[in-house]
């Protein structure tokens, strides 16, 4: 493992502080991670990997201790599995695991009751063994890999960070709910408004997913570019979860793969533009019958979708033709990823399109939208469609699924192709920050 990077002599090595909270307040509730959480782990567990524990240390408000902590990452590494380590992370992490309290199955309900009961009296082995106070020192530099919504305190602390003399760095994924809000969460738009609003007081550089988010930044934020500087640090195509454990497929979603079917992955969510899949796919079953393989939804279902879910009920799944997989873990996913004929993605419009690059990590031909970012994801390795023209969709799909011959030319062509990785977006990461040293992280 790599030291640190060396400043000028006499200088100390670089320490970067990875913010956490995004990690420590999702495990709190749940088990498996969803996309931006896994874009977390797997460029802050590179971090660790190549320059070290000492060099890379975590950040984050804690939310049940309610004050910052600094964080031991030892832990942490590119393969780090999540699901796998749950109880253990909860643990280091001094997290009372609450998602019991709503869950039906009496074994999980007993088990967040007792670590509820652990955290009261801190009696396990080991309890926040990973947790001390943070030792920050003006030098070092702070990593902000998830905007932070609707934590004062910790705003403050950042706001103060800088104030101190440390840049801080904050990556942004999309301005969605700002540019776009009748897309967005409900509510999200004034959460991220007021984000947007505080930036300026502790943000010393911004980091964005694409071309498409930064060009998107600078429009909603005149500070972004002017007085801030920006930069453009693309993710990865590989993909961010666990893909090694094919044991632990559930039956359901084995079962999937019994059949021929055409993946769509994402939170199920008015954005992701399921409800027009659907739909082409219901002409779909028209024209070709018993030949059209199934289409299966993979993801949690999302906001502003009654319309998609009140169809799929009125018509049976249209006769069992889509098959909705929910909140499938990393080796669900990744076996569904494997056992496609190819993947769409239809998005309205993305700040980058996690499942574009997935689907080309698993040498499957994608088919998506050619809005915001997705074209830099798919290059000229997927086929595009304008995704507000329901025609240009079905039609899309049906030459695809016509033409089978043309989607293994598409995955010759990925299969040669030199694909990103998340070691890549890593050092990107600790490139942009290393060379910034010359930022004064005090307002002028």
């Amino acid at each position: 493992m790599g030291a640190g990077a060396q400043g000028a002599a006499g200088e100390r090595p670089l320490r970067l502080f990875c913010d956490m909270t995004p990690i420590l307040a999702h495990a709190r509730g749940h088990t498996t991670v969803t996309g931006v959480q896994r874009v977390v782990l797997r460029v802050v567990g590179h971090l660790v990997a190549t320059h070290g524990a000492d060099a890379i240390r975590g950040i984050a408000w804690h939310p049940k201790l309610r004050r910052v902590v600094e964080i031991d990452l030892s832990f942490l590494g590119p393969d780090y599995r999540f699901e796998a380590c749950h109880a253990e992370f909860v643990r280091d992490m001094a997290i009372p695991y609450d998602a019991g309290q709503a869950d039906r199955a009496p074994l999980r309900r007993l088990a967040a009751k007792l670590g509820r009961l652990r955290w009261r009296l801190g009696a396990a082995s080991g309890f926040g063994r990973r947790l001390s106070r943070p030792t920050l020192t003006p030098s070092d530099r702070i990593f902000v890999p998830v905007p932070t919504l609707r934590n004062d305190p910790y705003i403050a602390f950042l706001t103060a960070r800088r104030a101190a003399g440390n840049a801080v760095f904050q990556l942004i994924h999309d301005v969605i709910p700002v540019k776009l809000p009748e897309l967005a969460k409900p509510g999200h738009e004034v959460e991220f408004r007021r984000f947007l609003d505080r930036a300026p007081d502790y943000v010393s550089g911004f980091l964005c997913v694409s071309d498409q988010t930064e060009a998107d930044l600078r429009e909603v934020l005149p500070a972004a570019g002017a007085g801030i500087p920006t930069r453009v640090v693309p993710l990865a195509h590989e993909f961010a979860g666990d893909a090694a454990n094919d044991a632990a497929v559930g039956s359901a979603v084995r079962a999937i793969a019994e059949s021929p079917f055409v993946l769509c992955v994402g939170t199920i969510e008015v954005r992701k533009n399921a409800y027009a899949l659907v739909q082409a796919w219901d002409r779909l079953r028209l024209e070709l019958g018993q030949q059209l393989p199934r289409l299966v939804l993979a993801g949690q279902r999302g906001w502003r979708t009654e319309d998609l879910f009140d169809l799929l009920a009125r018509t049976g799944n249209l006769g069992g033709a889509v098959v909705v997989a929910e909140r499938p873990t990393d080796a669900e996913l990744a076996f569904l990823y494997r056992h496609c004929l190819f993947t769409v993605f239809p998005s309205l419009y993305e700040g980058w399109g996690l499942p574009i690059g997935e689907s080309l990590w698993f040498g499957k031909h994608c088919i998506a939208s050619k809005t915001s970012s997705m074209p830099q994801v798919g290059g000229d390795l997927a086929d595009y469609i304008d995704p507000g023209d329901s025609e240009d969709l079905y039609r899309t799909l049906l030459d695809a699924l016509r033409h089978p011959s043309h989607v293994v030319v598409r995955e010759e062509l990925i299969r040669k192709a030199t694909l990103r990785r998340w070691w890549d977006v890593a050092e990107a990461v600790y490139g942009t920050v290393a060379s910034s040293r010359a930022i004064t992280a005090t307002a002028a």
